[in-house]
């Protein structure tokens, strides 16, 4: 087996897993290990079509660099146990971004809260005071979003839309289908994140859609033992 290796640092765990597999250079490779969220985060924006084996992120589904020379070796004789992910599309009207993880919208300004209305398919859900919202992937909903209080999902379900810091006693969250929308509805300063990279920033007139994009390959590492 062929494999490409993006990481901030490759040569440490291209030493490490060279007695397994082959490490190539990206053009000719089978599988693509991604160390760390940006890479796997970089394979959605370019829409990846090899699969993937995400690598140290926090996550059951991600392989530890320390068992990657013994996960490399058994999948030589044995075919890939992958699952499509799908990363989301996120959309301003003026700009448009990929996120493998998820997108937020969070007020500019420290101490502040804004009000934001979701709507799924055309129809409204919700509406609540907060610092912000997440809307996270399945992926996603591992992260930032299980750390504000949100669901941890399976590859096959929906999103996980959860308030930020919300103005209240009682608070909920939502799984959902997409498409869904998120309206700002007070004319407080608000930004918008696909994953890390600012989007957009705007008021009362912002409205962000979030759909799923054309799915990853992914190598589950809960399947390889």
């Amino acid at each position: 087996m062929r494999v490409t290796i993006d990481a901030v640092d490759d040569e440490p765990l291209s030493a490490a897993v060279s007695s397994a597999v082959d490490v190539v250079d990206d053009r000719s490779a089978d599988l693509v290990l991604a160390v760390g969220e940006k890479p796997l985060s970089d394979a959605a924006a370019r829409g990846e079509p090899r699969p993937i084996l995400p690598v140290d992120v926090d996550a059951e589904w991600s392989c530890s660099s320390d068992a990657l020379p013994e996960v490399l070796a058994s999948l030589t004789d044995r075919q890939l146990p992958t699952v499509d992910v799908h990363p989301l599309v996120v959309s301003t009207g003026r700009s448009e971004s990929t996120a493998a993880f998820d997108t937020t919208l969070v007020t500019s300004e420290p101490a502040r809260i804004s009000e934001y209305a979701v709507s799924v398919d055309g129809r409204p859900h919700a509406t609540f005071r907060a610092d912000g919202v997440v809307v996270a992937s399945p992926l996603g909903s591992y992260g930032y979003a299980r750390a504000a209080g949100g669901p941890q999902l399976d590859f096959a379900m929906g999103l996980a839309v959860v308030p930020i810091a919300p103005f209240a006693t009682i608070t909920d969250c939502w799984v959902l289908q997409p498409p869904l929308t998120v309206c700002v509805e007070r004319d407080d300063p608000v930004s918008v994140f696909a994953d890390t990279t600012r989007l957009a920033d705007g008021r009362a007139e912002l409205t962000v859609t979030v759909e799923f994009g054309e799915p990853l390959s992914l190598v589950d590492a809960r399947l390889l033992f």
